[in-house]
């Protein structure tokens, strides 16, 4: 907890250097005809024809380099050598590597702490939507019965009027949902935990291409499709929506045009995907997109996205390196709010309104999730809040010393506040606040926990 001068002096400090103002930045490329020399990897997206070899993406801002997986040693230590229980917290081992936490404090805090040994080879972690798609709302418990999970936390900040994730989601290596420049873990095919960005732009570096070399620039993933933009749409969204003066172009599994058309809605089949463009878009569709054409669709991130199995966004990142972070309150690079108007930052792509209610010296339920520098134990934590005399809920700071505690090195937020929910063989183990109960969220982390299989005698 900060102390009271110590907190003036920082709280000045930030505003002076950093705020935001609402908006999308304009992240159109130059619409051009022809192609130039190849500079990055080039990944397909799911159901797509593969990307060729040989595809020039979009500018990208270097990131941190993906994670490796777990460092196994020969004899890992136990999980519960891994962290020190104070008097008074209540353990249970659900499984071998797999041990639960409670703990009350005196202020009162009430935290709920899950521990998960990642050597353990019978564990999996897993990210899911409601009933397989991307458009609708659940409650965590809803989400880990569903897919029989062992536990499971609450994921992504969301959208009530749409039911989706605001940032990037994957599951089983298909993307649902682009990434922007907010916090991601994701659950890498080597069985390795990764904290950060794929992109430090509002949206990710992707493009489609014609036959006869002609780009565009490929903006978002499953959501209304910004004015002049083309994006994509693929089996998860179901349809894509009808709006007047676009085109959709609907592409089967080999990336070719199958049907072109105007206005009306599009149905997706299982394979499908659906490109819509507006203004600029639109005519760029209108031109290239051709009944037979295959199109080709290219997506760079860094890291690049087919190293993942599954990917869950919220943030910020609010530990690094074993050192407490503190996300600086512009959006993205926009901070003409702040005194400063030009200073040279770059932070979250959250508003300045949003950072103001959840930042700093603000209490609230808080969900997180953190590994320790050898990446062996993964760290889950629900802590309760707007609850007097129950529970205080915490700081962003007080929230990464815990993690701390329990030997995380790297840490991010998921969604807090009423979404905070842990799940545990079932049962919701903690208090969420709403007078309602437990709130219905877009996705949620899940951890599986699978038998070893007994050989026949």
């Amino acid at each position: 907890m900060f102390r009271v001068a110590t907190l003036l002096i920082f709280v000045a400090a930030v505003i002076a250097a950093a705020g935001c103002a609402p908006g999308w930045p304009d992240a159109r490329a130059p619409w051009s005809t022809a192609p130039t020399a190849p500079t990055a990897v080039v990944i397909p997206l799911p159901t797509v024809t593969p990307a060729p070899t040989a595809t020039v993406p979009l500018p990208v801002t270097p990131s941190p380099v993906p994670t490796a997986a777990p460092t196994v040693t020969p004899t890992p230590p136990p999980l519960s050598a891994r962290y020190a229980a104070r008097p008074g917290d209540r353990i249970r081992l659900l499984r071998p590597g797999v041990a639960h936490l409670r703990r009350v404090t005196d202020d009162p805090v009430r935290i709920n702490v899950l521990l998960l040994d990642l050597t353990n080879p019978n564990l999996e972690l897993g990210v899911t939507v409601p009933q397989n798609r991307f458009f609708g709302l659940y409650r965590t418990s809803m989400l880990a019965r569903d897919a029989g999970a062992l536990a499971a936390v609450n994921g992504d900040l969301f959208s009530v009027d749409e039911g989706t994730p605001q940032g990037l989601t994957m599951i089983d290596g298909q993307v649902l949902m682009a990434p922007k420049y907010r916090a991601s873990f994701a659950w890498s095919r080597q069985r390795g935990p990764f904290i950060g960005y794929f992109t430090r732009e509002w949206t990710w570096q992707a493009e489609v291409q014609a036959p006869g070399g002609a780009r565009a620039p490929l903006a978002l993933l499953n959501t209304r499709c910004p004015p002049n933009q083309i994006c994509l749409y693929n089996e998860f969204a179901r349809q894509v929506p009808g709006r007047e003066g676009d085109v959709k172009v609907l592409l089967g599994r080999d990336g070719r045009v199958r049907q072109v058309t105007r206005g009306q809605s599009l149905k997706l089949a299982p394979g499908e995907q659906a490109l819509q463009g507006t203004g600029e878009g639109a005519a760029w569709l209108r031109k290239h997109a051709v009944a037979g054409a295959r199109l080709r669709i290219s997506v760079t991130t860094d890291p690049p996205l087919e190293h993942y199995e599954h990917a869950i966004s919220g943030g910020p990142i609010i530990l690094r390196d074993g050192r407490f972070v503190q996300d600086c309150l512009c959006a993205l690079r926009d901070c003409r709010e702040t005194r400063q108007p030009r200073a040279a930052l770059q932070c979250e792509d959250f508003s300045t309104d949003w950072k103001l209610k959840h930042y700093l010296d603000v209490r609230m339920p808080r969900t997180a999730v953190g590994y320790d520098r050898a990446r062996q134990t993964l760290i889950l934590v629900v802590v309760d809040g707007y609850q007097r005399g129950y529970s205080r809920g915490m700081t962003q700071e007080e929230l990464a010393d815990l993690l701390r505690e329990f030997g995380a090195d790297t840490a991010m937020e998921l969604d807090g506040g009423g979404s905070s929910t842990m799940v545990i063989e079932n049962q919701v183990v903690n208090r969420p606040p709403d007078t309602t109960g437990e709130r219905h969220v877009a996705n949620a982390l899940l951890v599986f926990y699978r038998e070893p299989a007994v050989a026949d005698r």
